[in-house]
């Protein structure tokens, strides 16, 4: 990747839209209903959700509630895909766009929090990772972070909006390949 000095390199805001309200093809799809999240004194941990298996569909498992009532789901974008997560103040960036050439510009300023997410069902969980947080579902997500298949990343105390950042498609592609996800601190 080659540098460049200035964030709004690295995500434009006049692209920034919201993202997919989730009750609205399934309304009882058991996740927070939200396009924020906020973080006190903790990691955000993000992973594809198929990494905690049946943590997600328990019903009455204090993991899956931590999950249902803290976490944000995000879906309908590029599907399955890897890349780094990149962090320029005010923003968080997960450059999945089809649209991003291999060597897109990222500011000098910018921070690699981590390498690479990798996701596999098309959807992507960010978890602030509190201390109430159930014994066995953070036994999960160290698992989940050892084998690669996500990452705890520190960012500041704040609250976090998170949006798509929609690029134009070609005529004829889906538009959800040409997106990127960012979250904003507010």
């Amino acid at each position: 990747m080659t540098t460049n000095s200035n964030c709004s390199a690295l995500a434009d805001p006049k692209r920034f839209r919201p993202i997919q309200d989730l009750h609205k093809w399934s309304p009882d799809c058991m996740v927070a209903v939200d396009d924020s999240f906020e973080l006190k004194d903790e990691f955000l941990f993000i992973t594809d959700p198929i990494h905690l298996g049946q943590t997600m569909s328990a019903s009455t498992d204090p993991s899956a509630s931590y999950v249902r009532t803290r976490g944000l789901t995000v879906t309908h974008y590029g599907g399955k895909a890897s890349c780094p997560v990149l962090w320029c103040n005010p923003y968080l960036l997960l450059p999945l766009s089809q649209s991003l050439e291999e060597k897109f510009l990222v500011p000098a300023n910018t921070e690699t929090l981590a390498e690479k997410i990798s996701c596999h069902s098309g959807t992507l969980l960010f978890l602030p990772f509190a201390d109430d947080i159930p014994q066995s579902l953070r036994d999960q997500v160290n698992e989940v972070c050892t084998d690669q298949n996500g990452a705890k990343i520190r960012l500041a105390a704040g609250t976090y909006r998170v949006f798509y950042e929609q690029f134009e498609s070609p005529q004829g592609f889906q538009e959800e390949l040409y997106r990127n996800i960012v979250a904003q601190k507010q």
